[in-house]
């Protein structure tokens, strides 16, 4: 009996994330989550009435109308002659095939006007120094963010340098991206990428050296890096990269900038990284150095918040804030005294902390810089040399809690 009970169990669990799976996907194919819902429920119950979908899915009255009145302009469902009408749904793989067709058509329209904007938008722009001035951009989503690599690359004259360790290289491989490089080897312009964590006998490996510079460096710790630099005037640092799932897809975000601090300060990590052939990696030892490195941070910041506790603040863990851009950022905590909160995030590492943590957080408080009233970081054993004049030219409140002793 109890075997029988797991076994329905599991079908259902199964069942359950299956719809789960076609409601988040099928939003790729244009549809809000209850569209994706009322579909759903067309294709196994239909034909049915309005008032039998508003109550089976718990959907007011108006709201129902609206949604089959969009299915039915999508051309995936269809209403009966009946008082009052049934609607069904047209068929899963059709409907997807109709939604994918009018995704084709709207690509194509947008192409077949393109023309015609630029010639409009050739005789309203005025001169502009926007090229001239240092700019920050966000970006949310794998989609944005490797289009921006992607045409980064191809605007490369002279000089590529790729900082990507394990799965970030996979997924940037298997997106396309990296097939540029194969152009940028015909214009004759340097790759370099700096990678860990896959085997050199890998087809993503062996293409890569076709046409550019791989080296192998030291394992990454805890706050590995990763960035792009083009011709020593482009930046793309991945402040979150993009996961496997889809969600985490969605919700990659990446910071872009033309500003000359910010490039030089990651090209002189990006050379500083770069390790003789010979020398010896010990992953296993790295392994449990990051590990070790991990449970003491989170020691200390369940620490830090008892401690905050105690003297009457009020603190909480991984604190979201959305910032100017858009963006919902993350740190580690926000602590709230009056109207604004104090946000702060704790970086320890195996070594010293180098300029690409520095950046994120910079990039992170700078976008809600209006919604905090200050913001500091600390970090473990410390900032190099040039994380620490890179945070004092940006005015960023820093803690080491290994400071350097003299000299």
């Amino acid at each position: 009996m109890t075997d029988n009970m797991d076994k329905e169990e599991t079908i259902f669990d199964k069942s359950l994330k299956g719809f789960e799976k076609l409601f988040e996907e099928l939003s790729e194919y244009g549809l809000t989550p209850n569209e994706a819902k009322v579909f759903i429920q067309l294709l196994k119950f239909g034909p049915i009435t309005a008032s039998e979908i508003g109550r089976s899915l718990g959907i007011s009255r108006t709201e129902v109308y609206n949604i089959l009145t969009s299915l039915q302009n999508k051309g995936i469902i269809e209403a009966s002659l009946d008082r009052p009408a049934k609607f069904s749904a047209v068929g899963f793989e059709k409907a997807l095939d109709i939604l994918i067709d009018a995704e084709r058509r709207k690509i194509a329209a947008m192409e077949k006007s393109k023309e015609e904007l630029m010639e409009i938008w050739k005789t309203v722009q005025v001169p502009s120094v926007l090229e001239e001035r240092e700019r920050l951009q966000l970006l949310k989503g794998m989609e944005q963010i490797y289009a921006r690599f992607s045409d980064m690359l191809s605007e490369a004259k002279e000089e590529v340098n790729i900082v990507a360790f394990g799965a970030d290289l996979v997924r940037a491989y298997n997106a396309g991206v990296l097939y540029k490089v194969r152009d940028l080897s015909k214009r004759n312009v340097h790759v370099q990428i700096l990678t860990y964590g896959i085997s050199r006998t890998s087809s993503i490996i062996s293409y890569l050296k076709k046409y550019g510079e791989i080296m192998e460096v030291a394992a990454p710790g805890l706050s590995a890096p990763y960035f792009v630099i083009i011709d020593n005037k482009q930046l793309l640092l991945f402040t979150k990269p993009p996961g496997s799932s889809r969600m985490e897809r969605k919700e990659a975000t990446a910071l872009w900038t033309n500003s000359n601090a910010l490039v030089q300060a990651l090209k002189k990590l990006f050379n500083g990284m770069i390790q003789p052939e010979e020398v010896v990696v010990k992953p296993l030892s790295v392994e449990e150095e990051r590990k070790r490195s991990e449970e003491e941070r989170i020691s200390f910041r369940r620490q830090l918040m008892e401690n905050l506790s105690m003297i009457g603040l009020r603190a909480e863990e991984n604190f979201k804030i959305t910032g100017n851009s858009g963006i919902t950022h993350e740190f580690d905590i926000g602590v709230f005294n009056e109207d604004k909160p104090i946000v702060c995030d704790i970086i320890f590492d195996v070594s010293n902390i180098t300029v690409a943590p520095v950046v994120r957080f910079y990039t992170k408080r700078n976008d809600v810089a209006e919604m905090i009233r200050d913001s500091t970081l600390i970090v473990k054993p410390r900032l190099t040399r040039d994380a620490k004049e890179l945070a004092e030219f940006y005015k960023i409140r820093v803690v080491e809690l290994q400071p350097y002793m003299g000299g």
